[in-house]
């Protein structure tokens, strides 16, 4: 793995040598730094982040790393083909698919907020909505390994 060394790395991925064990790597280590600089990032200017701001970043982080390399085990694993290619379409497709249903969770947590939280109070996390995004996060994951499997059988 290269950190620095860019003239090293175009020479290994020119030479073929770049393996879907070296892709997976790099695409887990960036999908990481992505996800911890918005989580760090929306405590900015955020008042007072409480403990269930921080359980939610902790499991989103967990089902990131886990569904990602469970993709990658789906996919094949060493011995798989395109692990970028499928894992950043299929989960745009399977994204888009389970959009809809946020519109019922978002209605029902607004309808949760406006009897939870008084008006004059400030609308903090609750274990509610960690729990329901975060088991529609994994289920997208888990769609989406389902689906990048389905390719490794066919091929």
């Amino acid at each position: 793995m290269y950190f620095w060394n860019i003239e090293a790395l175009k020479s290994n991925i020119k030479q073929g040598s770049f393996s879907e064990k070296d892709r997976f790597s790099y695409v887990l280590i960036y999908i990481v730094l992505g996800l911890l600089s918005m989580s760090f990032g929306a405590y900015f200017p955020m008042e007072n982040p409480n403990l269930w701001d921080k359980i939610d970043d902790v499991g989103l982080l967990v089902i990131t790393i886990v569904g990602t390399f469970f993709a990658y085990k789906a996919n094949g694993g060493d011995k798989g083909t395109d692990f970028l290619g499928r894992y950043f379409s299929i989960n745009f497709v399977v994204t888009l698919r389970l959009l809809p249903w946020l519109i019922p969770m978002l209605v029902g947590l607004g309808v949760y907020y406006f009897y939870v939280f008084p008006l004059e109070e400030d609308i903090v996390t609750t274990p509610f909505e960690v729990i329901l995004f975060q088991v529609w996060f994994a289920f997208l994951y888990f769609r989406m390994c389902k689906h990048i499997s389905d390719l490794k059988e066919a091929g």
